[in-house]
């Protein structure tokens, strides 16, 4: 897969497990990724959740995006850095609708945006279970 096929990938199925480390215990949990381009992937929480404790703790990553009609996979890993971009943080609420009570009530500084850095991806597929890894830089 190229890099562009990846993004399209991912695009399609934008629901992913997202990994991450608290302590020594792993913790992962679906989300719904934001956007995903030439500009990077990003993904958001709010200040309140673990996730971000986690993150600021160890920003480390691996998200799995998975088609099940195919059988495919494309995993990613990279370094989850945060985003002060207020305009970004607006595009998210009006895109999310259902982040603009929480916003009203306690501001835009409770949402916080993540982007990957230093992302590197491989697909998976039953044809490629047992060969090494092929690593697509993002």
């Amino acid at each position: 897969m190229t890099k562009k096929e990846i993004l399209e990938f991912i695009k399609a199925n934008p629901m992913c497990s997202l990994a991450t480390v608290e302590g020594t215990q792993p913790r992962v949990r679906i989300i719904m990724l934001y956007r995903a381009d030439e500009k990077g992937i990003i993904f958001i929480t709010t200040s309140m959740k673990a996730l971000y404790k986690q993150l600021q703790a160890n920003p480390a990553v691996e998200m799995c995006f998975y088609n099940p009609k195919e059988f495919r996979q494309v995993r990613i890993e990279g370094k989850a850095e945060i985003l002060n971009d207020m305009e970004l943080k607006k595009q998210v609420v009006e895109k999310l609708s259902f982040l603009k009570p929480l916003i009203d009530s306690k501001g835009y500084d409770v949402l916080i945006c993540f982007r990957l850095k230093k992302a590197k991806a491989h697909l998976w597929t039953m044809e490629t279970n047992f060969t090494p890894k092929e690593y697509i830089e993002l």
